[in-house]
């Protein structure tokens, strides 16, 4: 894809934009500064400056319009949008509103070739495996109730995956009689082998699926998806994994997981708008899955026959490549870096603390960003309301299958100073 002709096409007819303000950065950003920007930035992240917090203050600076008015460790649930995607997302809202259905009829065919030649560079996969969907709820959903599914088949889950996907095979069980078998994955795993064996001992003649989640929006949790999905292979068995977390989050592409079907967030790591997610099918699967939407028009080997979603909201759609600019600047090995010294930065320290207790694991393959933690005596709710209330620090309960936890989650934009604010935080609730 021509960068340049992509934001071309981002300001043609639009112009600049009306001065919008973006916090203390009070600016009106055209598709050419934004360009420039991201030029000035090119050939800057390694991983030698992960740690350089002069670095990253300057680059959330220029990249970020965050509110002062609280420290926000709660980007678990979606991304704040860089300033160049979110100034690229106001102008295709505009673009779209101007030039209306006489654009959307006819020219926004050509702009959505660049759209998924973005995607399938980013993800390492081809166009045909990709279809995008409003969000990963969506896109596992179209897989769960579009999977050759019948009475007795066993599928495999865990008590940690997302509640949705949990509840939408739940609804299978009593439609159609599919038995579900949970294990309990531990919090802080002895090795990556113990993981892989509890999934492959519950593995019967009459297990059909597997669904793993990459990384659990609960605690943080890495799973050894790959190491899984081999197994599975080997015994006969299917893998769904839920990458809504760890897409753009983690150093890797969709194949390389080995999976064969994916279901992707892009308004979280990825930092789209909302209104954006991925599914990925290995392309000789396709074929076996049914459609959830109605559609008789798409061959049965085409990815498109599971996406016929009516109007989408083209404006989040068509910003997409810009914020995969933004990740492949940072590029999402150095990304990956910063975000888990982030959160072995205060990990480390509150695990020390008397009281404390972190539930996520600490070494770089088995965690990122997301870390969860309690302070005995009391509650998740309390820890949440007085870590905003008298500290200003904003963060999210979880609920565990045993316990409560509240999880915590920096993201690029983020300091050691905010965390350090958070850490005094938790020692004085320990404290009583």
């Amino acid at each position: 894809m021509n960068r340049r002709k992509l934001f071309k096409i981002l300001g043609a007819g639009v112009g600049s934009l009306p001065l919008v303000a973006y916090g203390r950065n009070y600016r009106k950003l055209s598709p050419e500064r934004s360009n420039d920007l991201f030029e000035q930035w090119e050939g800057k992240f390694s991983e030698a400056i992960v740690t350089d917090e002069a670095f990253w203050q300057r680059f959330a600076t220029d990249f970020y319009d965050i509110s002062p008015g609280f420290i926000n460790l709660e980007n678990g649930y979606f991304g704040v949008q860089p300033i160049p995607v979110n100034a690229a997302y106001h102008q295709f809202v505009d673009k779209v509103n101007r030039e209306s259905s006489r654009y959307m009829r006819m020219d926004y065919w050509n702009d959505w070739q660049m759209v998924m030649d973005s995607l399938a560079g980013f993800t390492g996969a081809s166009k045909e495996a990709l279809l995008v969907t409003r969000n990963a709820t969506e896109a596992l959903n179209i897989l769960i109730n579009g999977f050759p599914l019948k009475a007795g088949d066993e599928v495999i889950l865990q008590h940690h995956d997302y509640h949705s996907m949990i509840e939408a095979f739940q609804m299978l069980e009593k439609r159609k009689g599919i038995k579900l078998k949970f294990i309990d994955v531990p919090l802080l795993p002895k090795s990556e082998d113990e993981v892989v064996k509890l999934y492959e001992s519950a593995i019967s003649p009459v297990t059909t699926l597997i669904l793993v989640t990459h990384l659990t929006h609960l605690t943080g949790q890495v799973l050894p998806v790959k190491t899984i999905c081999e197994m599975a292979r080997n015994k006969g068995v299917e893998v769904m994994v839920d990458a809504a977390h760890s897409f753009a989050h983690l150093d890797y592409k969709l194949a390389d997981l080995g999976a064969d079907m994916v279901g992707v967030n892009l308004h979280k790591w990825y930092a789209n708008p909302l209104g954006a997610g991925l599914l990925y099918v290995k392309k000789e699967k396709i074929n076996k899955l049914s459609p959830m939407f109605g559609d008789f028009t798409q061959p049965a080997d085409s990815i498109n026959k599971l996406g016929h979603f009516g109007t989408l909201a083209s404006p989040a759609l068509l910003t997409i490549p810009v914020a995969g600019k933004f990740n492949n600047l940072v590029t999402i090995k150095v990304k990956q870096a910063r975000l888990h010294y982030l959160k072995a930065y205060w990990t480390s320290k509150a695990a020390a603390m008397k009281r404390v207790e972190v539930h996520t694991p600490l070494a770089p393959d088995q965690s990122g960003a997301i870390a969860a933690f309690s302070v005995a005596g009391i509650s998740a709710d309390d820890t949440v309301k007085r870590l905003l209330d008298e500290y200003g620090v904003f963060t999210v309960k979880r609920q565990l299958k045993d316990r409560e936890v509240v999880r915590v989650t920096p993201n690029l934009y983020n300091s050691v100073a905010d965390l350090n604010r958070l850490l005094k935080g938790i020692e004085g609730l320990s404290r009583g």
